[in-house]
């Protein structure tokens, strides 16, 4: 064959190569791992988009690695050296987020509920209100069901504080019985408070705590290291969760809000919890028009600088609520005006903070517990991606596929 023809060919053979190298990665020595193999404690995610949590702009080519359930390093592809031990997991196409959280659920002590968020990305959840069991039991079912990394996280607050006769299910009559049960509850393993400021829903009617009763329980919680959630519905709930210096609010306020209100809850940063699937089925079943009201009032608190934290009341109510990735919520969050980025730090980095784990949740980055989530497409493109869930990694370990 003459000369020139062979030099030619091995020469278009020789671009032909380095073109299949650039498009498949062939370049790298390692082979990325598998669907259906095994991935060790030591591993790296590589090609995917990055949606970390903090608010960032997206991050291409990102690399992520993970050792012994923690994050150790993120960045992009040729800034970061990938261990020779590690296993790469190649997520080439897809998008890498932080594990979802939902901040307001019941019967978060059910096994078949928590391995269902797991699956679904939902790898934490705050249980803000166990009527089913003492609140010793309802801890130490926590601490039972948490061993088991196939569940999502449980935060607990055990049972909801109350006055006598008031609404909840964990009653104390004055400030000082207020301090000592509250100090019980964190004794026998609370994660957070969560108390009941409502003498009116539906035209029921409830006694509430004093207004030293609620400064003395937050005061309590706080001495402890511990968060306080109020359960709220009108104004002057939240100047009482105001005066109180609670953590965050759960529900959306359900007449309309008073500016004041609105810039002293930013100026005090209290995190709220709209919990819009909860209203939208009280419309359905009731015939009322909270569920208007609650994202006029979601939309403001957002535009005004608040802070929002993802939960639906799951289980809460008389109706049949979404399970696992709550994307009604997050499309009724949506439609109260909040961008897909604020929905996903409301699910992750600021979800994180009410549950009181922002040191180690909430976001991808070096340090963090390795709970991550990846989906086929750009949920800031179209959050219905966040259904499209490629793999769940919890507390370092691969749950899905």
């Amino acid at each position: 064959m003459d000369h020139t023809i062979i030099t030619k060919l091995s020469a278009w053979i020789l671009a032909l190569c380095f073109i299949i190298a650039a498009l498949t990665g062939c370049e790298d020595s390692k082979d990325p791992v598998s669907a259906d193999q095994e991935v060790g404690d030591h591993f790296a995610l590589r090609n995917g988009v990055l949606i970390d949590g903090t608010g960032a702009a997206p991050m291409p080519d990102a690399v992520v690695i993970v050792r012994d359930g923690r994050i150790v390093t993120v960045g992009t592809e040729g800034s970061v050296e990938i261990p020779d031990e590690a296993d790469i997991v190649d997520v080439r196409g897809t998008y890498i987020l932080p594990g979802f959280m939902n901040t307001h659920v019941h019967s978060g002590y059910e096994q078949e509920n928590l391995r269902g968020w797991a699956r679904a990305g939902v790898t934490t959840v705050r249980d803000l209100g166990d009527f089913a069991h003492s609140p010793v039991e309802s801890y130490l079912l926590r601490d039972e069901l948490i061993t088991d990394n196939r569940n999502a996280r449980l935060v607990a607050a055990g049972p909801l504080v109350t006055t006598v006769g008031g609404y909840g299910n964990y009653a104390v009559v004055s400030p000082e019985e207020a301090e000592w049960k509250v100090n019980m509850l964190i004794d026998a393993g609370a994660d957070l408070i969560k108390i009941a400021i409502e003498d009116d829903l539906q035209g029921r009617r409830w006694p509430m705590l004093s207004q030293a009763e609620i400064d003395t329980i937050v005061s309590a919680a706080h001495s402890r290291g511990k968060p306080v959630s109020a359960h709220i519905t009108r104004n002057h709930h939240i100047e009482m969760a105001l005066l109180g210096e609670v953590d965050d609010l759960a529900h959306m306020a359900v007449e309309a809000l008073r500016d004041s209100l609105i810039t002293a809850l930013v100026q005090q940063d209290i995190y709220w919890v709209p919990t819009l699937e909860l209203w939208d089925g009280v419309r359905r079943v009731d015939g009322l028009s909270w569920d208007v009201i609650a994202k006029q009032n979601l939309g403001r608190f957002v535009q005004a600088g608040g802070k929002v934290a993802l939960g639906t009341d799951f289980d809460g109510y008389i109706f049949e609520f979404q399970s696992g990735m709550p994307v009604l919520e997050i499309e009724l969050m949506q439609e109260a005006g909040m961008s897909p980025m604020e929905i996903i730090m409301a699910a992750t980095k600021h979800a994180a903070h009410v549950c009181g784990m922002e040191e180690d949740l909430g976001t991808i980055e070096s340090g963090k517990i390795a709970d991550i989530i990846i989906v086929g497409n750009n949920p800031l493109d179209d959050l219905q991606a966040l259904l499209d869930i490629r793999m769940v990694i919890h507390n370092g370990e691969v749950l899905v596929p």
